[in-house]
């Protein structure tokens, strides 16, 4: 429910402003404007300093030692500063790895025995390396000793009375040996290893730093709008606007009894963008999720959240159609309900409860259309016969035996035997005949099909119309392209020799259907055009007329349920019938775990999209403007 909101000027004794905002806080139904136009209060270090460590606290492993008892901006602090000093040591080990690779070949030895060994000999000891290539092509002074080869380098120390260079050779300077850095990256690695356990120990205090940055920035949204509380009489009052939903106002009231402020409601400046207030609870909630998926409602529309659960899990259900796949979500969300934490937020409880209502809405879809696991199920088996789609099969093969028309002489000439029929369920049986060693109903399958088909259609015709009529009174033209819709759902299939639900059901005769569908075809149009013209009184109006070709696109784009749903039952018989072929009895098994699970996946990924566009593009389009910014009162964060 969207409810409406006034706004509000609050004025009154500076000294209680501290208090009153304070309890406003706490209250959670004010959405403070500003007066001032300041510029905003910069977010305060602390904030920045909670951040950053539970953002660390998040990438590291659960430690299985309590994390010790302190501030949680002192544990922020130490965590940060941790993490500071790890990283300092992980690049001090990557630098002694890399410098013991350089000087490993030249051996361990002693900088103290090598510089008294210098001073004795009156010698400089230096280091070389050069590629092994130049090294065997060029001809080597004699008092440059070999060492040894590594990779594509010759290593050499050179022993002469002063300091030389050769060409082509470049000086390797020791200043550590490779003991000494040996003994360093074995300390550095070991110091690493407890500020790891440290810090992973420290990060177990995720919950504190949360509650912390609740805190802080509980303090700094407080203090932000103390900030933009305007003082026109110096320091005896304060004044500042807030809007105030319409359900508030005794609250509101409430509020101000124990203060020494007041509160004018006015009026709204066309420069104001004003809040949409939605307040939903139980499963309108669940729907509301998936409003703000797309966009925010504008507050001048009608809360579309029950609306689009409603039909997204009718979407859902006609592209999964089978009861199978239905129950395997049913068993998962009862799993997530289980596992569930107790400290789950609202959002977790409402996604499990959104899986259970798709879930059941697959079983009943399913069950309704007779289709598990694509399995072929016989049209004799009880659970067939029950459903809804065989049905309406049984009552349209009835009507075609009753009636002898075209589609009767069509099944007869290649059934022969279905002259002989004397009922609906007869008909379907006579159409029996063998394909790959399994039995088929050749007109099962197509009234199947048409009916399927023709339910889509049906269910779009019926989705926008009610989009039309929820937007009716601001935008009456909608009335003409609802009776538009419902004379093509009439006219068409009489146009196309085609029978429709509402022929084989006895509700409307074909004559009847086409005489009422023109009308209709022709009344719809001719509404639009003169509603146009009475609301913009100029003959430009009549290019509302041209929307006829959205309307006709948009009722044609939910034929996508019926083919969707196709894909997915194709898939399902495939994957039963066929690719389980010569494999065993083993490979069978997981030719079909893997292909239902495939199929499972995709038929899902694509129930999602195209149940929530066909509610996002096609339906929004007539009843919802968007573009909102959601009511955020001033609220202390849990």
């Amino acid at each position: 429910m969207i409810v409406s909101l006034h706004k509000h000027l609050l004025y009154g004794n500076k000294g209680e402003m501290e208090k009153f905002f304070a309890m406003a806080q706490r209250a959670a139904f004010l959405e403070f404007i500003g007066l001032s136009h300041k510029k905003a209060l910069e977010l305060p270090d602390t904030a920045k300093i909670f951040l950053s460590a539970i953002k660390l606290a998040k990438q590291h492993f659960v430690h299985p030692k309590e994390a010790p008892r302190l501030d949680a901006l002192k544990i922020a602090k130490t965590i940060l500063s941790l993490h500071a000093g790890h990283e300092a040591l992980l690049e001090e080990e990557r630098l002694l790895s890399a410098e013991i690779a350089r000087v490993a070949i030249f051996g361990d030895f002693s900088q103290a025995d090598l510089l008294s060994l210098e001073q004795e000999g009156r010698r400089v000891l230096q280091f070389f390396c050069m590629k092994s290539r130049l090294a065997r092509e060029t001809t080597l002074s004699p008092e440059l000793l070999f060492i040894g080869t590594e990779y594509d380098l010759d290593y050499f120390v050179g022993i002469n009375k002063e300091r030389t260079q050769y060409p082509k050779m470049v000086e390797i300077r020791i200043e550590r040996s490779v003991g000494v850095l040996r003994e360093r990256l074995t300390l550095v690695r070991e110091e690493l290893a407890r500020t790891d356990a440290d810090l992973r120990i420290f990060c177990n205090a995720l919950p504190d730093l949360q509650h912390g940055l609740n805190e802080c920035l509980n303090d700094y949204t407080l203090n932000l709008v103390k900030y933009d509380a305007a003082t026109p009489l110096g320091d005896s009052l304060f004044a500042i606007e807030a809007w105030v939903p319409e359900n508030k106002m005794k609250a509101l009231y409430g509020l101000l009894s124990s203060f020494n402020i007041q509160a004018e409601e006015i009026a709204v400046e066309p420069v104001d963008r004003i809040p949409t207030c939605i307040e939903n609870r139980g499963v309108l909630k669940v729907g509301e999720d998936l409003v703000h998926i797309y966009d925010v409602p504008a507050h001048t529309d009608k809360d579309p959240s029950g609306w689009v659960l409603c039909f997204f899990s009718l979407f859902f259900a006609m592209i999964i159609s089978d009861a199978g796949y239905g129950l395997l979500y049913f068993i998962l969300a009862l799993l997530l309900q289980w596992k569930m934490p107790i400290k789950a937020t609202g959002a977790h409880k409402r996604f499990v409860k959104l899986f259970l209502i798709l879930s059941l809405s697959c079983i009943v879809w399913g069950v309704a259309t007779a289709s598990f696991f694509g399995v072929e199920i016989g049209p004799n088996n009880p659970f067939r016969k029950s459903s809804f789609i065989h049905s309406l099969a049984v009552r349209k093969a009835s009507y075609h035996l009753a009636e002898k028309d075209d589609v009767y002489h069509a099944y007869l000439k290649d059934f022969p035997s279905l002259q002989e029929a004397d009922s609906g369920h007869d008909f379907l049986m006579k159409t029996a005949y063998t394909k790959e060693g399994v039995q088929k109903y050749a007109a099962l399958e197509d009234f199947y099909d048409n009916i399927l088909l023709e339910l889509s259609l049906v269910v779009g015709i019926i989705h926008l119309s009610l989009s039309l009529c929820r937007h009716a009174l601001r935008n009456p033209i909608g009335l003409g392209w609802i009776l538009f819709m419902c004379g093509g759902y009439l006219y068409f299939p009489t146009y196309l020799d085609a029978t429709t639900m509402i022929n084989f059901l006895g509700w409307v005769p074909k004559g009847a259907a086409s005489s009422i569908g023109l009308q209709l075809l022709a009344i719809g149009p001719g509404l639009v055009c003169l509603i146009a013209l009475l609301q913009k009184k100029k003959w430009m109006a009549i290019h509302e007329l041209t929307n006829g070709i959205q309307i006709f696109s948009d009722v044609l784009s939910y034929l996508r349920l019926y083919a969707l749903a196709l894909a997915g039952m194709v898939m399902a018989n495939t994957v039963n019938t066929t690719l389980g072929i010569d494999v065993g009895v083993v490979g069978s098994i997981a030719v079909i775990l893997f292909g239902h699970a495939i199929n499972l996946s995709l038929s899902t990924m694509s129930a999602t999209i195209h149940g929530l566009r066909l509610n996002f593009l096609e339906w929004y389009r007539y009843s919802f403007e968007g573009g909102g910014r959601l009511f955020n009162p001033l609220r202390l964060r849990k």
